[in-house]
């Protein structure tokens, strides 16, 4: 028989979930359902069916802190339009980089094949497929 303990109630939940918060914001772990219900002794499934409210809560992503009026202007640090628009370069020219490394490598993959066969022609290396010879006797 399993021994039923009594759930803490919303106000507890509520205060736990604040401390929680708070130590997040301190640089602690991040508030999350399962964290609490731990902290609350009880099972994250238990959590759930008895304080719905409060874990759909806390899987809200938080609400953006201030946002600039619609249609009006957005102010812009010319340093980081000036730091975006660098990286944006390297970026390109990154990629740009590697496209021409892929290229080479497409074309000494080539290469090896062609140089290798060669190779085996000149010297006289025969094959000996096993695997190959087994799926033709089948």
């Amino acid at each position: 028989m399993s021994h039923r303990t009594p759930l803490p109630g919303e106000q507890e939940v509520r205060d736990a979930l604040a401390q929680m918060r708070t130590e997040a914001a301190d640089g602690g772990a991040a508030v999350s359902v399962l964290g609490l219900a731990r902290r609350l002794g009880i099972s994250n499934a238990t959590f759930w069916r008895n304080y719905r409210g409060i874990a759909t809560e806390i899987r809200q992503p938080p609400a953006p802190a201030a946002q600039p009026a619609a249609g009006g202007p957005v102010a812009r640090d010319p340093g980081v339009e000036e730091q975006n628009s660098r990286l944006r370069r390297e970026r390109d020219q990154l990629a740009g980089q590697l496209q021409a490394a892929l290229a080479h490598l497409r074309r000494l993959t080539t290469d090896n094949a062609r140089l290798r066969s060669e190779l085996e022609a000149a010297r006289g290396v025969s094959r000996l497929d096993t695997a190959r010879a087994a799926r033709k006797e089948d």
